[in-house]
C-alpha cells in the first residue's frame, strides 16, 4: 500500500467488482461482433466472415450475464430484475436503473440476433438436411424453417435485413454500457476524473471483437486463409488499436497538462498504460505487415489480445485500489478460486460458440 490516508472499510475490502466482472467485459465483444456482422449484412461486405462473426458473437453475448450473476451475493435473486425492475421514475423511487435497462435491452437483442442468425442460415440448413441423417436431418431441418427454395430465402433475407437493423439500438446500448456503469461510480475518483473512459473502452472492446475474429478464423483456416474474408478486418482492427493507443495517450497528456493531482494520483496506473499503448501500437503495425502477409495474423491477434486484457484489469481491477481520498493506493488481495470464476464465464462462451459451429455450416450463410 502506497502510503497516504485512507478510510479503514477500504483496507477491509478493496474490491467491490471482482475479478469475475473482468471476464463479463471482455464477453461484451460479443455484443460488437453482432454489431459488425449486422452492418455487414446491411451493406453486403465481408460476406464470408459474416456467419462466424454472428456465431461467435451469440456464442459470447448469450453468456455475458454470468460474470454478474458469479459477482452477486445473492444469484437466486436475479429474476427479480426482469419482473420487479424500476425502469421508469416515479414518485417514491425517482430515476430509473441503468441495469434494468440492459437487461430487457441483453433480451432483446439477444432474441433478435438468434432470429437473425436462424434465417440467415436458413436456406443451408435445408441443403444440409438433405445429406445428413438421424438426429442431426431432424435438426436442419427444423432450423431451415421450411425455406426450401431460392425464391423463399430471398425473401428471407429481407427479413433478416430488418431484423439486422432492429438489432442495432440494442446491441450498440450494450457496447457502451461498461464504460457507462463505470462513469456512474461516483465513489471511484479514477473513473469520475477520465473523462476519455467511454471511448477509450468502447474502441477497446471492438479491439477484442476484431482480435477475437482473427484468433479462431486464423484457427479454423490455417494456411487457407482468404484474403477477402480477413483484409477487411484487419483494418478495422488496425484503426480500432491505433485509436485505444492514442486516445491512452492523450489521456495521459491530459493528467499531467490539467490537473497535477490527478495525475499524481494514477501514477499506480502508468506503468500498465503505457503497456497498453506499446502493445496495441505494435498490434496496429503487425496489422498492416498482415494485409501483405496473411500469416503474421495470428500474432495481430495474440498481441492485441494481450494489450487489451491489460487494459481492462488496469482499468477495472487497479483502478478500485486508489482510495476514495486518493491519495493511497491499496494492495489487490484475492480470494478463494478467483482464477476458475474468471475464467468459467469466458468458457462457457467459448462452449456455446463451438456448439453453434457443430450445428450451423459456418462456410455458408451470408
Amino acid at each position: 500500500m502506497l502510503p497516504g490516508y485512507y478510510f479503514p472499510n477500504e483496507a477491509a475490502e478493496p474490491l467491490l467488482w471482482h475479478p469475475v466482472l473482468f471476464a463479463y467485459t471482455l464477453l461484451i465483444s460479443g455484443a460488437d461482433l453482432l454489431i459488425l456482422a449486422s452492418l455487414a449484412y446491411l451493406f453486403g461486405s465481408l460476406r464470408r466472415a459474416i456467419p462466424l462473426m454472428t456465431m461467435l458473437g451469440i456464442g459470447f453475448f448469450a453468456v455475458v450475464l454470468l460474470g454478474p450473476l458469479a459477482d452477486l451475493r445473492s444469484a437466486h435473486r436475479a429474476p427479480l430484475i426482469l419482473t420487479s425492475a424500476h425502469i421508469a421514475p416515479t414518485p417514491t423511487n425517482p430515476g430509473l436503473s441503468l441495469i434494468a435497462l440492459q437487461t430487457y435491452a441483453w433480451v432483446i437483442a439477444l432474441v433478435l440476433s438468434i432470429g437473425f442468425a436462424v434465417l440467415m442460415f436458413s436456406y443451408y440448413s435445408h441443403q444440409a438436411s438433405l445429406t445428413a441423417t438421424g438426429v442431426r436431418k431432424t435438426v436442419y431441418q427444423l432450423f431451415s424453417l421450411g425455406i426450401i427454395t431460392p425464391e423463399k430465402y430471398r425473401r428471407a433475407k429481407l427479413a433478416a435485413k430488418a431484423i439486422a437493423v432492429a438489432m442495432l439500438p440494442p446491441l450498440t446500448l450494450w457496447g457502451i454500457y461498461p464504460a457507462s456503469m463505470l462513469l456512474t461510480q461516483t465513489w471511484n475518483p479514477v473513473w469520475r476524473g477520465w473523462p476519455l473512459l467511454p471511448v477509450i473502452y468502447f474502441a477497446d472492446t471492438f479491439v477484442v471483437a476484431t482480435a477475437v475474429f482473427i484468433f479462431v478464423y486464423y484457427i479454423w483456416k490455417l494456411k487457407a486463409l482468404e484474403h477477402d474474408t480477413l483484409l477487411p478486418i484487419l483494418k478495422i482492427h488496425a484503426a480500432g488499436s491505433f485509436s485505444v493507443a492514442a486516445l491512452t495517450g492523450l489521456q495521459v497528456a491530459f493528467w499531467w497538462l490539467s490537473s497535477p493531482f490527478m495525475a499524481e494520483m494514477v501514477t499506480p496506473l502508468l506503468p500498465l498504460m503505457y503497456a497498453v499503448i506499446g502493445l496495441l501500437l505494435l498490434s496496429f503495425f503487425l496489422s498492416l505487415l498482415s494485409i501483405r502477409y496473411l500469416q503474421a495474423s495470428i500474432a495481430v491477434s495474440l498481441v492485441a489480445l494481450a494489450g487489451t486484457l491489460t487494459n481492462k484489469w488496469n482499468i477495472l481491477i487497479n483502478g478500485q485500489l486508489i482510495s476514495k481520498t486518493g491519495l493511497a493506493f491499496l494492495e489487490l488481495e484475492l480470494h478463494g478460486p478467483w482464477v476458475l470464476e474468471t475464467v468459467a464465464p469466458v468458457a462457457a462462451g467459448i462452449a456455446l460458440f463451438i456448439l453453434l459451429s457443430i450445428v450451423f455450416p459456418l462456410g455458408e450463410g451470408a
